[in-house]
């Protein structure tokens, strides 16, 4: 019985360790292209925009100190 176990278990030891050999020699993907962002122009210019506006609250807005 013992020795049954002992094949057995490095029958699983021999099988992990072509498992991880197969996982490191795959070959690494290539990440996909990021989408298309704003330029820096296009997001000057959606800034400017938006202060001509006057749209948005205030970002200075004092908040009232919590009671205790």
């Amino acid at each position: 019985m013992p020795k049954r176990l002992l094949v057995s278990a490095v029958i699983v030891l021999i099988s992990l360790a072509g498992l991880a050999g197969g996982t490191a020699a795959a070959q690494p993907t290539t990440p996909a292209p990021a989408p298309p962002g704003s330029t820096s122009d296009e997001l000057a210019d959606m800034v400017m925009d938006a202060l001509q506006a006057g749209s948005g609250a205030p970002t200075t807005t004092p908040v009232a100190p919590p009671r205790h």
